[in-house]
């Protein structure tokens, strides 16, 4: 018998009669933990959220929270019955409400309740409400809307949390900030969380796991770590788009060869037969720079991001690989230019398809 806390175990997604997701397994192992979903706009990653909900019912499979099924083929426990809240991506608040009666929604639902303490005026101080509480939802941008939506979300005090891209509507100036106070109120109160997100570092921020979805499938799910580093097929890998895939003949077990950046060594995730034609991942951090090197190649694109610079740089078979480089480095190279690559190459982690 399993011991997590919240169990999908190879469920069928489905809304009018259209599977969106295939066979699905994840668990949130402890209670507190938090979990997110990535995948491209309209994969399925709603339907996920509103069936475990209770809004849509299930065929096959069977999902479980704190011990006991909540859907089933043969069982489906009503919305008001499962202590689950789900926020939604757009605005949910009640239009004829003010911002403070939209909020107090959510906390005399959670009056009654024998959990942890939980402080209104924190909730409100933490996602920034105070000088909108007065306000009604008409009157608020989106971004406040969604902070609302999710400050009621947070006082029901859930056993399960369902966050639908709570911080799409966010600026991108406080949306860092508001990351890290949500994550302190779900670690400080305990919620489990389930969020859907378009936007691979605040799912790397605020999960201990992360699921991909794409092509129908849960493709990888794994610690965000793991997902990023060792990411497993070519789809995850594209989708991510943190790196690119150049061919390499394996030539040894700790090694492989490419013919415009020579040897690379490393440990091998996956092990390959010697001689085998590969895909080699390269991620931006991967190379280094190095003015010295006699490994030079043309800078086609240059990308600037405050604390980095991000380097395209073409090969001479027309390859076009990202290296990642301090932004106060002392030599800043333009586009045409030739950049240096450090040798040996060595990575720590070899991936390969």
């Amino acid at each position: 018998m399993s011991n997590n806390f919240f169990e999908v175990n190879n469920v069928d997604f489905v809304v009018g009669g259209k599977t969106k997701v295939r066979n699905v397994s994840f668990s949130i192992e402890n209670e507190g933990d938090v979990i997110c979903l990535l995948g491209p706009s309209g994969i399925g990653k709603t339907t996920i959220l509103r069936t475990i909900a209770g809004l849509q019912k299930i065929k096959n499979g069977s999902i479980k929270l704190n011990g006991k099924t909540i859907s089933s083929e043969n069982l489906n426990v009503e919305p008001e019955h499962r202590n689950i809240s789900l926020a939604f991506q757009e605005n949910s608040l009640f239009p004829h409400y003010t911002v403070k009666k939209n909020i107090l929604l959510g906390f005399e639902k959670n009056k009654l309740k024998k959990k942890k303490e939980i402080n209104l005026q924190e909730i409100i101080d933490l996602l920034d409400l105070s000088k909108i509480l007065n306000q009604y939802p008409h009157q608020i941008s989106a971004g406040e809307a969604q902070r609302a939506s999710l400050a009621r979300a947070l006082l029901t005090q859930p056993d399960l949390l369902l966050l639908d891209e709570p911080l799409s509507n966010v600026d991108q100036s406080f949306k860092e900030e508001i990351q890290i106070r949500l994550k302190r109120i779900l670690k400080t109160l305990k919620i489990s969380t389930i969020i859907v997100t378009h936007d691979s570092y605040e799912a790397f921020y605020l999960g201990s796991k992360c699921g991909i979805i794409l092509d129908q499938e849960l493709r990888q799910f794994d610690d965000p770590y793991k997902v990023y580093h060792f990411p497993n097929s070519v789809e995850v890998v594209n989708f991510l788009n943190r790196g690119v895939l150049i061919p390499a003949e394996v030539t040894s077990p700790k090694s492989l060869e490419n013919k415009d950046l020579g040897t690379i060594t490393g440990t091998f995730v996956k092990s390959f037969p010697i001689g085998s034609n590969v895909q080699l991942l390269i991620q931006p951090e991967d190379l280094h720079h190095d003015d010295q090197s006699n490994l030079k190649l043309e800078i086609v694109d240059r990308k600037f991001r405050g604390t980095s610079f991000i380097y395209t740089l073409k090969t001479a078979s027309n390859s076009f690989i990202p290296v990642f480089v301090h932004s106060h480095h002392i030599h800043q190279h333009e586009i045409s230019e030739k950049f240096g690559i450090k040798r040996p190459i060595h990575i720590d982690h070899i991936v390969c398809f």
